[in-house]
């Protein structure tokens, strides 16, 4: 693993912790770059917001510290910062995207929707593998879930699979072109074989997709949060002053308040 993450902060091994300054806001909302329109709704604020709060968790454990330092521990602890690190970057990278919108350049426009989507996946990919690591079982996601659906339409603009039979009255064919649109209204173009000479291009909004599964995936995290919560509380000073609420909306049923320091010497950190 490297040392170090240049600008972005710290990333040290062993005994040493994790310490990733939040990065500055790309502009204000709304705000117009050159040929892309800015969205002025924030997404990705309800993940990255948990995955702070979960660092502070861990961090201000030491139970919790000393348990995945562990030899037995330490595929887990391995898998608790790197996927930490792929929540933040590519939450932090798609909302930057979404403040700036696709590119003018229909060439340019189409590699980054797919980058896009694959932030996505990465991120949830993550969020599993963190709530395993913690949890100690695996994340169940329902085919009916916001989380699921933007996983679907991904397929689907990718034309996955190639020949769509199963679920549909007909064979089915879809693909995406360069020219698909903006985050309030993506079109691909369907193929059906009970119009064969009348293809549709329907339309969805990822935006309003993304703010769905952000609030999925918050969910997800705040589970992951009180678990750490309820087995490593965190040692708190009387000098500390601030809270924050955490309630866990799962299925689990019950909420914890924690309080979560701030380190005068770390501001805007997580």
């Amino acid at each position: 693993m490297p040392s170090d993450r240049g600008q972005r902060g710290e990333f040290r091994l062993g005994q040493e912790l994790l310490r990733i300054p939040r990065q500055k806001k790309h502009g204000r909302p709304g705000r117009k770059y050159g040929s892309r329109t800015a969205l002025d709704a924030k997404h990705m604020d309800q993940i990255l917001a948990v995955q702070s709060n979960i660092y502070d968790q861990f961090h201000g454990s030491n139970a919790g510290r000393e348990h995945f330092f562990k030899a037995d521990h330490a595929e887990a602890y391995a898998a608790y910062y790197t996927v930490m690190y792929l929540i933040q970057d590519t939450g932090e990278s798609i909302q930057s995207h979404m403040k700036r919108g696709f590119s003018s350049d229909p060439w340019l426009a189409y590699i980054e929707f797919w980058g896009v989507m694959q932030a996505i996946v990465i991120q949830q990919d993550a969020i599993k593998e963190l709530y395993e690591a913690v949890i100690g079982s695996k994340l169940q996601i329902t085919k009916e879930s916001d989380w699921s659906k933007i996983r679907d339409v991904r397929n689907l603009c990718a034309g996955h699979p190639a020949k769509r039979a199963n679920g549909v009255p007909a064979t089915q064919r879809t693909f995406m072109g360069r020219r698909f649109g903006h985050y309030n209204q993506i079109h691909y173009e369907l193929w059906d074989a009970r119009a064969p000479k009348q293809p549709s291009h329907p339309a969805f909004n990822l935006s309003a997709m993304i703010k769905a599964y952000d609030a999925e995936g918050a969910q997800t995290l705040n589970t992951v949060l009180c678990a750490l919560a309820t087995k490593w509380p965190k040692a708190v000073s009387p000098s500390d002053t601030r809270g924050a609420h955490v309630e866990d909306t799962s299925t689990s049923g019950f909420s914890i308040v924690i309080n979560l320091t701030d380190e005068a010497d770390d501001a805007g950190s997580r």
